[in-house]
């Protein structure tokens, strides 16, 4: 799909806009499946919530990849839009070599902290097929950063279908390579759905570099990153370090949460209180599914980041308020509706998946909370996204972290472990710092400071 110009235009073209976010919703549900096949294809219900807790620990890598691709994909559309080819071409090798040395360190770390971290979280009898999982998928997560980072060049230059094809090549091996490791070997199920995404995940970044270095033409040879333009690495410094640390905060209060999960089963076991006892296996359902019903949301305010930076690079910011404004609108009516549609069906596509009872019970709960939680996050996704490519990146990253703690964290605790309330307490703590964030990030976008502030200069 060859770059766009929007300039020339007094309203959105939903077209093109549409055009735009298919490919990366299709692509997102892949990466969805990506995530949770090894859970599913294990089969039974302690492995993949071992799987589940390794990945609440790689998952804050991931987040954290992705943002850093994001801060790339914001440059260079600014440029693209401001025309400027030169400094277009030096966020390629400047965000690719950069994310590849986060990566590789994020990926020694993981071969020299996973048994602590595991640790920390209190796995307890899962701790061995969580530590197999994490150290194999962690020690090579930088492969994961190289294809975020070159799909999101993909992205800027709105080959959308080219990006959504690799994915699906990338999925359907490691589907492949699960079904033969899994069925047709004695390895240990563990070693084998890792190992799977490992080998695929490596094909995929093959893929990636044949694309991006000869469909695109863009040149990633070592050499072309010196001298060191530091001015434009500051750029995408200034762009991604607030946005990562706001992603490994979130994802931060995430693990402690699953810690307060982990204390809320062992009280309940103590106690004999079934429903607290089944939080655990629950966290692993419920979540498989709020990841779904947020896909929408996602991929719209990824598609809406390519047309907006491509707007602020013209300094149009009429048209880049109109942008922001259809796409918040359009992602509080799909997220709602796919909520409650979701709340309303629980009881049938659970049991399909569960077989306990207690855990069906306690997932069916919770989709109602997830509506409330689904309706905030709607907002935040698609105006902190916007924010960051206007350049206002400090302010959604200060409140979020203020938010996700004070809120999230530590009213899962009092409200899940205190009150014993339990998953309920813990999900209606995560759904309250939500709508909160919500109602000050509308207000913070309506004030307009954004407008201020450049990045193509």
């Amino acid at each position: 799909m060859p770059s766009v110009n929007y300039m020339n235009e007094n309203k959105i073209n939903v077209k093109k806009l549409v055009l735009i976010i298919i490919p990366i919703f299709i692509e997102l549900v892949l990466q969805l499946l990506a995530g949770n096949v090894d859970k599913l294809m294990v089969k039974k219900e302690y492995l993949a919530t071992s799987i589940n807790q390794a990945n609440s620990i790689l998952d804050l890598i991931v987040v954290s990849l992705s943002v850093l691709s994001a801060s790339s994909l914001i440059l260079i559309s600014q440029y693209k839009g401001s025309l400027n080819k030169e400094k277009e071409n030096g966020v390629y090798v400047l965000s690719f070599y950069f994310n590849l040395f986060i990566g590789i360190i994020l990926s020694l770390l993981f071969l020299t902290l996973s048994k602590p971290i595991l640790y920390a979280i209190n796995v307890g009898d899962l701790f061995s097929h969580a530590y197999l999982y994490l150290m194999i998928n962690g020690g090579f997560v930088f492969l994961q950063g190289m294809m975020l980072s070159l799909q999101s060049f993909l992205r800027s230059n709105e080959y959308m279908k080219t990006s959504l094809l690799i994915s699906i090549i990338f999925n359907v091996i490691n589907i492949i390579l699960n079904a033969i490791l899994l069925y047709l070997t004695d390895l240990n199920p563990i070693l084998a759905v890792a190992l799977s995404s490992v080998i695929s995940r490596f094909i995929g970044v093959v893929l990636l570099l044949f694309i991006v270095i000869f469909k695109l033409k863009i040149k990633l040879s070592i050499k072309l990153l010196f001298p060191l333009n530091v001015k434009e690495l500051k750029k995408i410094i200034s762009i991604a370090l607030p946005s990562t640390g706001e992603a490994i905060s979130y994802s931060l209060s995430q693990i402690v949460i699953i810690a307060f999960i982990n204390l809320i089963v062992e009280m309940g076991k103590k106690e004999g209180i079934i429903e607290l006892s089944v939080a655990q296996d629950a966290k692993t359902y419920a979540s498989m599914i709020a990841l779904i019903t947020y896909l929408f949301v996602n991929a719209a305010s990824q598609g809406m980041q390519i047309m907006l930076g491509r707007y602020l690079g013209a300094n149009d910011t009429n048209m880049a308020n109109k942008l922001v404004m259809k796409m918040m609108y359009i992602s509080i009516i799909v997220s709602t509706i796919t909520a409650l549609l979701f709340a309303i069906t629980s009881n049938f596509y659970f049991s399909l998946m569960i077989e306990n009872k207690d855990v069906i019970a306690l997932c069916e709960k919770i989709m109602y909370i997830e509506i409330a939680l689904e309706f905030g996050r709607a907002i935040n996704i698609v105006l902190v996204r916007a924010l960051q490519t206007a350049g206002d990146v400090m302010f959604p990253t200060i409140l979020a972290v203020i938010f996700c703690w004070a809120v999230a964290t530590v009213g899962s605790y009092v409200l899940g472990y205190v009150f014993k309330l339990g998953l309920i307490g813990v999900w209606i703590s995560m759904a309250a710092d939500e709508v909160m964030r919500a109602a000050i990030f509308v207000v913070r976008w309506k004030k307009g400071k954004w407008k201020e502030m450049r990045l193509a200069v």
